[in-house]
Protein backbone atom coordinates (compact mmCIF):
# COMPACT_ATOMS: atom_id res chain seq x y z
CA UNK A 1 0.00 0.00 0.00
CA UNK A 2 1.37 3.32 -1.17
CA UNK A 3 1.30 6.17 1.80
CA UNK A 4 1.14 9.69 1.02
CA UNK A 5 0.78 13.68 3.16
CA UNK A 6 1.35 16.52 2.45
CA UNK A 7 1.32 19.87 4.18
CA UNK A 8 1.00 23.49 2.00
CA UNK A 9 3.16 26.14 3.84
CA UNK A 10 0.74 29.47 5.24
CA UNK A 11 2.80 31.45 2.47
CA UNK A 12 1.28 28.91 -0.30
CA UNK A 13 4.86 28.98 -1.95
CA UNK A 14 6.07 25.47 -0.63
CA UNK A 15 5.04 22.46 0.16
CA UNK A 16 6.35 19.22 1.84
CA UNK A 17 5.07 15.61 1.12
CA UNK A 18 5.85 12.53 2.03
CA UNK A 19 5.71 9.91 -0.30
CA UNK A 20 5.99 5.87 0.61
CA UNK A 21 5.79 3.66 -2.81
CA UNK A 22 5.56 0.37 -2.93
CA UNK A 23 6.91 -1.27 -6.24
CA UNK A 24 7.17 -4.72 -7.61
CA UNK A 25 8.80 -6.20 -5.38
CA UNK A 26 9.80 -5.52 -1.79
CA UNK A 27 13.31 -4.30 -1.92
CA UNK A 28 12.29 -1.46 -4.69
CA UNK A 29 9.59 0.13 -2.20
CA UNK A 30 11.20 3.53 -1.21
CA UNK A 31 10.10 6.31 0.80
CA UNK A 32 11.34 9.97 0.20
CA UNK A 33 10.42 13.16 1.70
CA UNK A 34 9.89 16.23 -1.11
CA UNK A 35 10.05 20.18 -0.96
CA UNK A 36 7.85 21.41 -3.90
CA UNK A 37 7.66 24.55 -5.61
CA UNK A 38 3.37 25.22 -6.45
CA UNK A 39 4.36 24.70 -9.85
CA UNK A 40 4.69 20.95 -9.25
CA UNK A 41 8.63 21.19 -9.45
CA UNK A 42 10.77 19.23 -7.17
CA UNK A 43 13.18 21.43 -4.73
CA UNK A 44 14.83 18.57 -2.81
CA UNK A 45 14.59 15.42 -1.67
CA UNK A 46 15.12 13.46 1.49
CA UNK A 47 15.57 10.07 1.17
CA UNK A 48 14.08 8.40 4.10
CA UNK A 49 14.45 4.47 2.90
CA UNK A 50 13.98 1.54 1.11
CA UNK A 51 12.47 -1.63 1.57
CA UNK A 52 9.38 -3.37 3.14
CA UNK A 53 8.24 -0.85 5.58
CA UNK A 54 5.30 -1.91 7.93
CA UNK A 55 3.46 1.63 7.68
CA UNK A 56 0.14 3.15 7.22
CA UNK A 57 -1.52 6.74 6.77
CA UNK A 58 -2.13 7.33 10.52
CA UNK A 59 1.95 6.85 10.69
CA UNK A 60 2.67 9.89 9.13
CA UNK A 61 2.11 13.71 9.37
CA UNK A 62 3.93 16.53 7.24
CA UNK A 63 3.56 19.73 9.13
CA UNK A 64 4.81 23.23 9.00
CA UNK A 65 6.13 24.61 12.69
CA UNK A 66 5.04 28.36 13.71
CA UNK A 67 8.56 29.22 11.76
CA UNK A 68 7.15 27.74 8.76
CA UNK A 69 9.97 24.85 8.64
CA UNK A 70 8.06 21.65 7.66
CA UNK A 71 9.14 18.24 8.90
CA UNK A 72 7.93 14.05 8.47
CA UNK A 73 6.99 12.41 11.28
CA UNK A 74 6.58 9.22 11.25
CA UNK A 75 7.47 6.17 13.61
CA UNK A 76 6.66 8.38 16.55
CA UNK A 77 9.67 10.43 16.22
CA UNK A 78 9.78 13.84 13.88
CA UNK A 79 12.43 12.80 11.34
CA UNK A 80 13.69 14.29 8.65
CA UNK A 81 13.41 18.20 7.81
CA UNK A 82 13.61 21.06 5.37
CA UNK A 83 15.97 24.48 6.53
CA UNK A 84 13.72 26.91 4.03
CA UNK A 85 15.71 29.39 4.65
CA UNK A 86 18.58 27.97 2.30
CA UNK A 87 18.85 29.10 -0.80
CA UNK A 88 18.23 26.12 -2.98
CA UNK A 89 19.95 25.78 -6.24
Amino acid sequence: MDVFDSAVRTKGDLAGVFEYEVEDGPQSDTAYFYLYEPDGSIISAIHVRSGVWSITEADIAVKWDKDERTGARYGGRHRQDFNVEIPWS
